[in-house]
């Protein structure tokens, strides 16, 4: 992954964190774009998973809380990658 690519899923992890703790509706879809942008990351099983949860049930707010600790944990790991790609 270039390191442009690892500063993109580190931007989208960040914009659907704050889009669930705001509980604002493009969460979901934003998560997705941040997995798509994961592929082949550690992150993007938990940012799909994220995702696939809001989708399903994004009025519980039990559901938000756990896609919201899978999303921090996925921004983790993606500013992990990006550090790790740096010359």
């Amino acid at each position: 992954m270039s390191d442009a690519d690892a500063l993109r899923v580190v931007t989208l992890a960040a914009q659907a964190e704050m889009a669930l703790v705001r509980r604002d509706a493009v969460a979901g879809p934003l998560l997705a774009q941040a997995a798509r942008a994961a592929a082949g990351t550690p992150a993007e099983q938990l940012l799909a998973e994220a995702a696939s949860m809001v989708r399903d049930e994004p009025d519980r707010e039990a559901i938000r809380q756990v896609a919201l600790s899978l999303c921090r944990i996925a921004l983790h790991e993606a500013q992990a990658e990006a550090l790790g790609a740096a010359p």
